[in-house]
């Protein structure tokens, strides 16, 4: 068993992980609102880079439940 302190580093490390993945998701939403649906590039990946962070901010979320 770990030392409370190391545990506490351990969540720490993963609600901050967590709360930068929020992030870059929020940057990635606003930015999709600047483009404005101008950019066929943007048009086309960004949704898909968006869903797939969404997956994994969930599947930290469940992670960070059990550390």
């Amino acid at each position: 068993m770990t030392s409370r302190t190391t545990r506490n580093k351990v969540r720490f490390q993963g609600i901050s992980a967590y709360a930068d993945l929020r992030k870059a998701e929020n940057h990635l939403v606003q930015l999709a609102g600047i483009a404005d649906n101008r950019s066929d590039y943007i048009n086309q990946y960004l949704p898909e880079i968006i869903a797939g962070l969404s997956f994994i901010i969930e599947a930290l979320d469940k992670f960070n439940d059990d550390l």
